[in-house]
């Protein structure tokens, strides 16, 4: 019996340990701003340059991509990330005036110029769905989710959210807004009207949404204290001195963080990050694609989007679910490294 208890403690002692597993040291990365995962290739951007790493051995391919305003080349924008969005075999990765279309492997495709602040680009069936920032008036701006025909004309617009913040104000209780894709759906998360999912189909038609009634996570005091600490390492601010900033601009908050944080689809199954976090994990409400919740995951909570980006509605995420699996970035901050850590998260 005695033996029979000590296996099956080592047993539950190796499905902890494995729970939460540090894949490799990203050596090469000195400052990563995204992960993604395309056709079991894992990208990590920095600036203009893409690392690959084998998501089965986790071992180093290569790197491809060049700074720069020339063929092949990017632009490096401080404080506004190079996004990727995953294709079957091939990814788009954007800069601030211009996309490129490269194969998992690192050959070039295509590039193509895109409309300035273009946050989001999708290929649909000829067309592109753009998500952009539109500077408005009276220092009021939107987001705006547009169909765009083959040279990023604007078709229709068929969605605005209202950007919280304005001229000279910053809002630590900042609500952009996600979009993702699947199956030939857009699925746009609506939070400022709540925990609220808006489903498109690629020609900017509206055909259902997702709404639940979550209870609001209150801004403390100690939640502002922390992002203010993050503001001041913002490069902008960094650029013109914190006290320089706080002269210039309104800083503000809401009362509550938005219900929802980001959201992201995998094996048909929307995972929508909220505001509601336990020691250093942060919720995931996993839901079919009809809105039924499956379940609530506690995953270890990766580094925010950078403010910028956040502003600007680019997905520059530092975690990516593929395949039953969270992989996220972590940086050692003792070893002044980056490290790859994965969860298995199984199909819920």
């Amino acid at each position: 019996m005695k033996k029979i208890l000590l296996l099956l403690l080592i047993f539950f002692i190796a499905i902890n340990l494995s729970w939460a597993e540090k894949m490799r040291d990203l050596d090469e990365v000195i400052k990563p701003e995204l992960i993604e995962v395309v056709d079991n290739t894992i990208l990590i951007v920095e600036g203009a340059v893409i690392y690959t790493y084998d998501i089965n051995e986790f071992k180093f391919l290569k790197k491809f991509g060049r700074k720069g305003e020339g063929p092949g080349e990017l632009k490096v924008t401080p404080a506004m990330a190079n996004y990727v969005i995953p294709l079957k075999e091939s990814f788009i990765i954007a800069s601030i005036d211009k996309a490129i279309v490269f194969e998992t492997g690192g050959n070039l495709i295509r590039e193509f110029k895109i409309p300035i602040f273009t946050s989001y680009l999708y290929p649909a069936n000829g067309n592109y769905i753009g998500m952009r920032f539109s500077p408005g008036d009276k220092g009021v701006a939107w987001f705006e989710l547009t169909v765009m025909d083959k040279d990023m004309k604007n078709v229709k617009v068929f969605h605005k959210q209202k950007m919280s913040g304005g001229q000279n104000r910053v809002d630590l209780t900042f609500d952009g807004m996600g979009i993702t894709s699947s199956n030939g759906k857009l699925y746009v998360e609506n939070s400022p009207a709540g925990f609220h999912i808006l489903v498109f189909d690629l020609k900017g038609n509206k055909l259902s949404e997702i709404k639940k009634d979550f209870e609001q996570v209150k801004f403390t005091e100690k939640m502002k204290d922390h992002a203010i600490e993050q503001l001041k390492t913002h490069p902008s601010v960094r650029q013109i001195g914190w006290d320089s900033f706080k002269k210039i601009v309104k800083i503000e908050h809401g009362e509550f963080l938005p219900l929802i944080q980001d959201m992201v689809i995998d094996n048909k199954r929307i995972y929508v990050r909220t505001n509601t976090r336990k020691s250093d994990k942060v919720e995931f409400i996993v839901m079919d694609m009809s809105g039924k919740i499956l379940n609530k995951l506690f995953l270890p909570e990766p580094n925010d989007i950078d403010f910028g980006n956040k502003i600007f509605g680019r997905p520059a995420r530092f975690y990516k679910i593929y395949n039953g699996k969270y992989y996220y970035l972590k940086e050692n901050i003792d070893e002044e490294m980056w490290e790859l850590h994965k969860v298995d998260i199984g199909v819920n």
